[in-house]
């Protein structure tokens, strides 16, 4: 391998055990049951070697996502917390606009430890919680599509077809139906058609079959790539939301074989409940 980099399997396992959430200073939210995490243990990843230079491009003239490496978006496992278990999340707070229903189950989820979490169970985690979570990925850029390569849950992948529209007829899945356009040197994402089994995130943040997506990708230098999404769920949330991220390019990076089942042995130890 060209990095050294922790593999993340274990990793992820591991802080499923210990998930809880940083929402103590929004009103009616479960409080943090306690850190249980040293800081940077989870790749909360270093600056990575060199200076960055200008953002890389197609012969097009399009931002290049891709090249020879990796993005890396290290453990960010809340994604509405600019910190969260003592490592960078989100790149800002938000008050996240509950339903009445939704709030209860993000506070289950909360104080049970995320002990339900399905990627514990080595099912797929979903958009837009790849982009937070500790998995390298990479993108290949085509005319009339953009492909998302993941290296965890079992090498799931994503297509977004440029300038086109959504199918009158969707089946729920759990990346859902994406289409997407370049507003200059962003990529904007339109996404429909989930299930309500993913969660948005480790803390808990849950979703229903109404949630829509807007992404946008913006490489802003060699080595920095801005995501942003907007949150419109009407079956869980009051009104939209917006929150982003900030991954970082790891160079000469490669995507290894991850396979969730064959080394899954901890979901039986996650008990729900706090240390004390």
């Amino acid at each position: 391998m060209a990095d050294n980099r922790s593999r993340i399997g274990w990793l992820v396992t591991l802080a499923l055990l210990a998930s809880a959430s940083l929402v103590a200073q929004t009103p009616g939210l479960a409080k943090d049951p306690g850190p249980f995490l040293a800081p940077g243990q989870f790749g909360d990843a270093p600056a990575p070697p060199g200076v960055a230079g200008p953002t890389p491009r197609l012969p097009n003239g399009r931002p290049d996502l891709g090249g020879k490496g990796a993005w890396y978006p290290g453990f960010a496992g809340n994604i509405a917390e600019p910190q969260w278990k003592g490592v960078h999340s989100a790149d800002k707070h938000v008050d996240v606009p509950f339903l009445p229903w939704a709030v209860q189950v993000f506070n289950q989820r909360v104080e049970s430890l995320s002990k339900d979490d399905p990627e514990a169970r080595c099912l797929p985690v979903g958009v837009p919680r790849y982009m937070f979570d500790p998995y390298a990925f990479q993108v290949i850029q085509m005319p009339e599509q953009v492909v998302f390569l993941f290296e965890g849950d079992n090498y799931p992948w994503r297509i977004i077809r440029i300038n086109s529209t959504h199918p009158k007829d969707l089946s729920p899945t759990w990346m859902g139906d994406a289409v997407g356009h370049y507003e200059g040197d962003t990529l904007v994402v339109d996404v429909i058609g989930f299930n309500d089994k993913a969660w948005l995130d480790q803390a808990g943040h849950p979703q229903t079959e109404k949630l829509h997506l807007t992404e946008r990708y913006t490489r802003t230098d060699s080595l920095t790539l801005k995501y942003e999404v907007t949150i419109d769920d009407p079956g869980a949330y009051s009104k939209p939301w917006t929150t982003s991220n900030t991954v970082r390019w790891r160079p000469g990076m490669e995507l290894m074989e991850y396979v969730c089942h064959e080394n899954e042995k901890s979901s039986v130890h996650m008990i729900g409940t706090a240390p004390k």
